[in-house]
């Protein structure tokens, strides 16, 4: 599909509340001129992160999902202090997760309340951003706009010992009711495109604190439905992308007894949880089984690895940004020697067949042909060296990757934690690839951000390297028996 047909579905996708089918896509298009067929929008849909599919054919936005819905957050003691909350990571995943939290608007009676400078220190910042997950929350904070001289990628990505936020002032609140340390502020997403968020204080009766009332039993009751629902959404689809996805599916499926004005709030529930905590997913962090390390394979892909590893010669292909930064890193190298070139995409290991091959060669000439007749060697310095250190890695990791797919049928018996590292590592460096083939201003604006992940991969990468081969390595030799 072309980019104003993308256009026109991702503003529909973003303002659309009801259930919907491809069919009524199809007709919003032909509404405004626009011809797409039905097997085309269902395609879109299925890799779209801003619907949920329901059954018999129907799909919901996430706008539909979570507009109306009730969640809350309790303010800490040095932002009731300070009459300024930040919204952080508390309105996962009830907003659009694209958007900045620091961008999103608080309405209370009837009126926007206006932004405020937070200054805090960088533990209790991270902590605000939590969610996004703890290796992105120094990320988050730097790109909020009252940090814009912060440079991480100069300082290896750690944060100062204070640093500024955008938060929300509580003033008005504070003039209407006596709002305290421990009271919460119950919130409803009015507008989800434009991230306009209701804001009602819930000022709790001043009580014995040890004492158990009616409010504390429910959200007690609240608690229990949250850790069974994520306790079985862990088998069922496992760690997800993120933390973002595994709670939108979790608070969607279960809104009718988690979004209700008694509801109490994900960082008060994962403080008292006894069975699910944030645990390590390979250099990342997810909600999981407290104690427990993510698994790579469990119930909710061991299927599809089944029906992946049935003996069948895959189909080689790489991606389109993928082929152009090679050929592009021996035009910077001033080299053009095709079969050399074509030796460095494919990984030794990878099992191709010589038809496939001379098509892929095929197409790499043909490729090559067209970049070399407008490319230019000066333009090229700020990315030339650090292409061709991304090519290194994402060759070893993709050499890695076929040795690893040798022992397919036995996932479960390599190293976990590994098998994970592995997996991001290979998207990290694709999207690194994918930035610099871009050639976009950002990309050369983050050349120092990027040769710092870099360094980091590489690192990673030695580490895990020499364990996974040993254990593919071993159950090659388990596998022949001695007669």
């Amino acid at each position: 599909m072309k980019l104003p047909v993308e256009s026109l579905i991702n503003h529909f996708l973003r303002t659309y509340l009801s259930p919907f089918t491809a069919k009524d896509v199809c007709r919003m298009l032909t509404g405004v001129g626009v011809k797409a067929s039905e097997e085309e929008i269902k395609d879109y849909l299925e890799f779209e992160s801003l619907v949920f599919p329901l059954e018999k054919n129907l799909y919901i936005t996430r706008a539909g999902a979570f507009t109306g819905y009730f969640f809350s957050f309790v303010p800490t003691a040095q932002e009731v202090n300070a009459q300024v909350f930040v919204a952080g990571d508390r309105c996962i995943p009830f907003v659009d997760a694209e958007v900045l939290s620091c961008a999103l608007q608080f309405e209370y009676n009837g009126r926007m309340l206006p932004p405020e400078n937070f200054s805090t220190d960088c533990n209790t910042a991270r902590d605000l951003f939590s969610f996004f997950g703890d290796e992105y929350a120094s990320q988050y904070i730097a790109a909020d706009p009252l940090n814009k001289e912060l440079n991480l990628a100069s300082c290896e990505f750690e944060l100062p010992s204070e640093v500024k936020l955008t938060g929300v002032s509580m003033k008005r609140i504070f003039k209407d009711c006596d709002f305290k340390y421990g009271d919460r502020f119950l919130c409803r997403v009015r507008d989800w495109n434009k991230g306009i968020i209701e804001l009602f204080p819930l000022v709790a009766h001043r009580r014995n604190p040890f004492e158990m009332d009616s409010e504390d039993i429910e959200r007690q009751h609240w608690n229990d439905v949250l850790e069974k629902a994520l306790l079985e959404s862990f088998d069922r689809m496992g760690p997800c992308s993120c933390i973002e996805e595994q709670l939108a599916n979790v608070f969607y499926e279960k809104r009718r007894e988690l979004c209700r004005s008694s509801c109490g709030s994900i960082h008060e529930f994962l403080n008292s949880a006894r069975k699910v905590s944030m645990e390590l997913f390979g250099v990342e962090t997810r909600l999981w089984r407290h104690g427990e390390s993510v698994p790579a394979v469990g119930k909710w892909n061991r299927g599809s690895l089944d029906a992946g590893s049935d003996g069948g010669v895959p189909v080689f292909e790489l991606p389109d940004f993928v082929i152009d930064c090679f050929i592009h890193d021996q035009l910077y190298e001033k080299k053009d020697d095709v079969e050399a070139l074509v030796n460095r995409m494919i990984p030794e290991s990878m099992p191709i067949t010589a038809d496939e091959r001379e098509l892929f060669t095929l197409q790499i000439i043909h490729r090559n042909a067209i970049l070399r007749k407008k490319y230019n060697w000066f333009a090229d310095y700020h990315f030339g060296s650090i292409r061709h250190r991304a090519l290194e890695l994402y060759s070893q990791v993709g050499e890695l990757v076929c040795e690893v797919d040798t022992a397919s049928a036995e996932l479960e018996r390599l190293p976990q934690q590994e098998l994970v590292t592995l997996s991001q590592l290979f998207t990290h460096v694709s999207r690194i690839l994918e930035m610099i083939a871009s050639d976009s201003d950002s990309a050369v604006n983050d050349t120092n951000a990027i040769q710092s992940s870099l360094e980091g991969m590489e690192y990673n990468f030695e580490d895990i390297r020499s364990q996974l081969l040993a254990a593919v390595e071993k159950i090659r030799i388990n596998r022949f028996e001695v007669i």
